[in-house]
């Protein structure tokens, strides 16, 4: 049929799409951007092998019933025979794993920020950028920005210990930055899908390139008040501890530690003409995600609920993109520490 057709095409789509973006951030330094196709590939993943699920499901139970198909695509409907709701209910078990760990990492998630801010505040640094730093009395070296309704940042005063005033500002820049650009959020979102779906090499690969690419991102940012010979002083620091015992620090979280060492390195982000060319080229995968799974579930063409359906969904990923899209001006303010 040809909608199990067109599900089929957006499913090999999203199993190459995180390999292709691997292959373009080798050239273009734009970590927002690829971000956004890393993470447009995780939602793909819970979205159209459900909604294709769901209109195979429905269609072979047609089938067993006796019912004869039709060429476009599935028999669901909710005006239907009782057995049609098959489809749709066999989607939504499909979903259970994923608010499954949805809530344990926000659960877990909480405990690490109950864990990490039960120390004594010592102070705070507000950057100049937007976003503030708690900076608590504790010799673990850790620097965490976690959270998802109220999201913190926070460097232990063992991280701050190991560095300079530079590299001091560095790292806490880096983690103001996670905050300000609503990282932890997008996280959880990622990690509770990779949690119900980690079986997927695909969904392995795009998680691995959103945590790299949000590294950078962060990176970028400080860039814009730090010197990058800094940022990497500190990188190599802050990771040179966290091999030689137990630490909790993501301002090391990536796991391509060269990587980010190759884009400090190199120039700032690129242009905006390039920048647009990436975000451009993710237009024609998100829009055969949106209209694959939408016609797969509302299975008709002229179905006021396609409309819905199409609205929703672009609207989930225009709000989860929408932090990695954020841009701010440099600033030429001195940063203040409060």
């Amino acid at each position: 049929m040809t909608l199990l057709f067109l599900g089929l095409v957006a499913i090999l789509m999203l199993a190459v799409l995180p390999y292709g973006l691997e292959r373009l951030s080798r050239h273009i330094n734009a970590p927002q951007a690829i971000s956004g196709g890393y993470l447009l590939a995780l939602i793909g993943w819970v979205i159209v092998p459900t909604a294709w699920i769901m209109c195979t499901v429905g269609s072979l139970v047609d089938l067993l019933f006796g019912h004869q198909l039709s060429v476009f695509g599935c028999d669901l409907g909710l005006g239907a025979a009782p057995w049609n709701l098959s489809g749709y209910l066999f989607g939504i078990l499909l979903l259970v794993p994923l608010g499954f760990h949805f809530f344990r990492g926000a659960h877990a998630t909480r405990n690490a920020q109950r864990d990490l801010c039960t120390p004594m505040t010592t102070a705070s640094y507000r950057s100049a950028l937007g976003g503030t730093v708690r900076i608590v009395a504790s010799n673990e070296v850790a620097a965490a920005s976690i959270g998802f309704l109220q999201a913190v940042a926070v460097v232990t005063t063992g991280t701050l210990a190991l560095l300079t005033d530079d590299e001091r500002h560095a790292v806490l820049e880096h983690e103001a930055a996670h905050l300000r650009l609503g990282h932890t959020r997008l996280l959880l979102l990622a990690a509770s899908v990779v949690g119900g779906y980690a079986f997927l090499p695909p969904v392995r690969a795009a998680w691995r390139g959103l945590t790299r690419e949000l590294e950078v991102a962060a990176d970028n940012e400080a860039r814009k008040v730090v010197r990058p010979q800094i940022i990497l002083s500190a990188v190599a620091k802050v990771a040179t501890r966290r091999a030689s015992g137990p630490a909790v620090a993501s301002f090391n979280g990536s796991d391509d530690l060269r990587y980010r060492i190759r884009r400090l390195q190199g120039p700032m982000p690129s242009s905006p003409q390039q920048l647009a060319g990436v975000i451009l080229a993710l237009v024609a995968p998100a829009v055969l995600v949106v209209v694959s799974s939408c016609l797969m579930t509302t299975h008709s063409l002229i179905s006021p609920s396609l409309g819905l359906c199409g609205l929703t969904i672009s609207l989930l990923i225009f709000l989860v993109s929408n932090h990695l899209l954020y841009f701010r001006l440099p600033t030429l303010d001195f940063v203040k520490r409060s």
